[in-house]
């Protein structure tokens, strides 16, 4: 199902401008409500987050959009036209601003907060850019008459707060919204968020609605955050700016009422002082989201990197097979597991016949293409209960728990004879015949213990070499006897 942000991206270049033009309007009309006298400057300015995030997400292009309803919005306040299009030109330039920071010193590209370092510099983007349409507005104003002088510094200070509290609490609510968040929303998950939403509510409630100017009700604002704490642990970054903005909303209502503990002598003052606290709450719970995000990466790379040293300890790197460290261990816990369940096991050593040859004719490179050919090979004979390990050099071990005799032996008369039938080759020269020798053991049959067991194989793998090679032999107790290949058979029936 596609987002709203992917809907608008298939939308027409001119749909993308109106549409954005649109919302700049309507948001700042209703913001303009709460401006201080002459009706340009207003503590409250979220079209600041709205054009931001519509930058980032749809590129600088759109910014045409923003100019025209910013300029419209102005333009309805007085009717001083110059003073509206310089207006507009200071918002569009802001966000341009605002997005090139972003883009530099953040990120080219969402998420835009999944580091701590990033939402600090998120916040001190905000404050740097929100200067230049404060600058451009106000001096305009004053300018043309609309603003004195001597009330510059406040119309300025209020405009910079209006449009930084919009950039912080707006601009990561609409571009964490736009991103998938990985929540598994079982029913206990969705009965958590109900419980923390309707916490924050009253919550909310209780801080901001029972306060007036006369009685404060500011230590009861410590309230608010270990529900931000609550929501960055156990949800994504998108409920915890939905969190923040739904306390700015509740806050507004009741600070506009003059209720609350930030209610002052004038309205202005009051929004000045709440939408600095939301903005700060706002950022801390972006920051403490980014840090369990953090933190979540690390033990992720530190699962991986503890995962890749032990694959690395019990791994041969040049045939993937096991080293022979883990083949012990592999052969010790089996060994307890059949003799608890009294099933057999076995152990096949197998060398490559005349290995030196071909690293002496055809050199060490050529060799490892053999070794990691036949480890190959042995990777697709094996059982998913069977362990292959490269021993040392060109010597290799099989370990088969739950194994019959007899079916060791077609299993390692198997393999000698697929390897017979390997032809090799490095850079176009033929490797020539290539061929093995097998000594196995069989527990309890053989050994009464791991390394007897072991032993006994390998002394079968020497029977085997000294009788020929390219052959398999199994041992018995007190005696090594040959199994005969299925050549040598033919040839004593022929």
């Amino acid at each position: 199902m596609q987002g709203p942000s992917s809907v608008i991206r298939w939308l027409p270049y001119l749909g993308q401008v109106s549409l954005l033009a649109a919302a700049y309007f309507v948001a700042a009309k209703a913001s303009l409500i709460l401006a201080i006298p002459p009706g340009y400057a207003s503590a409250v300015w979220p079209p600041s987050g709205i054009a931001l995030a519509a930058l980032l997400m749809l590129g600088p292009r759109v910014w045409p959009g923003i100019w025209l309803g910013a300029a419209l919005a102005n333009l309805t306040v007085a009717s001083s036209p110059i003073a509206a299009l310089a207006i507009g030109s200071g918002n569009t330039l802001e966000v341009i601003a605002g997005a090139t920071l972003v883009r530099r010193y953040i990120a080219d590209a969402p998420p835009y907060f999944d580091r701590v370092r990033n939402v600090v510099k998120f916040v001190a983007g905000a404050a740097l850019c929100s200067t230049v349409a404060a600058t451009i507005g106000v001096t305009s104003l004053a300018l043309q008459g609309s603003v004195a002088w001597p009330e510059f510094a406040q119309n300025w200070l209020t405009w910079w707060n209006g449009d930084t509290a919009g950039i912080i609490i707006v601009t990561p609510l609409i571009l964490n919204w736009r991103l998938r968040h990985e929540i598994e929303w079982s029913p206990l998950k969705i009965l958590e968020a109900a419980g923390l939403a309707v916490s924050l509510l009253l919550t909310a409630y209780l801080v901001f609605g029972n306060g007036t100017r006369y009685f404060s009700s500011l230590p009861l604002t410590f309230l608010i955050l270990p529900l931000i704490i609550w929501a960055a642990f156990r949800f994504s970054r998108r409920e915890v700016t939905t969190a923040g903005v739904a306390v700015c909303c509740v806050a507004v209502w009741f600070t506009v009422e003059h209720r609350g503990p930030f209610a002052q002598d004038t309205l202005n003052l009051s929004l000045l002082l709440l939408l600095a606290f939301i903005s700060t709450i706002v950022a801390t719970g972006l920051m403490m989201s980014a840090a369990v995000d953090e933190r979540r990466r690390a033990m992720e790379k530190l699962a991986q990197a503890l995962l890749d040293v032990r694959a690395q300890a019990s791994t041969d790197p040049l045939t993937g097979l096991s080293n022979r460290r883990h083949m012990w261990e592999f052969l010790r816990r089996e060994w307890i597991r059949s003799r608890r369940r009294e099933s057999a096991l076995a152990v096949v050593m197998m060398d490559l016949d005349h290995f030196k040859r071909i690293n002496d004719q055809f050199g060490h490179e050529a060799g490892d293409v053999v070794l990691t050919e036949i480890a190959a090979l042995l990777k697709a004979q094996v059982r998913g209960s069977d362990i292959a390990c490269r021993f040392g050099g060109e010597e290799f071990a099989l370990v088969l728990p739950d194994a019959t005799l007899e079916a060791v032996q077609r299993r390692a008369e198997d393999i000698r004879t697929a390897i017979h039938g390997l032809d090799l080759k490095y850079r176009g020269m033929p490797l020539g015949g290539i061929t093995a020798s097998f000594g196995i053991a069989l527990a309890p049959d053989h050994a009464g213990d791991p390394e007897s067991l072991l032993r006994a194989s390998d002394q079968a793998l020497y029977e085997a070499k000294a009788a020929g090679r390219d052959r398999v032999v199994v041992t018995s107790a007190g005696s090594v006897l040959p199994v005969p290949s299925k050549e040598a058979a033919l040839r004593r029936r022929a």
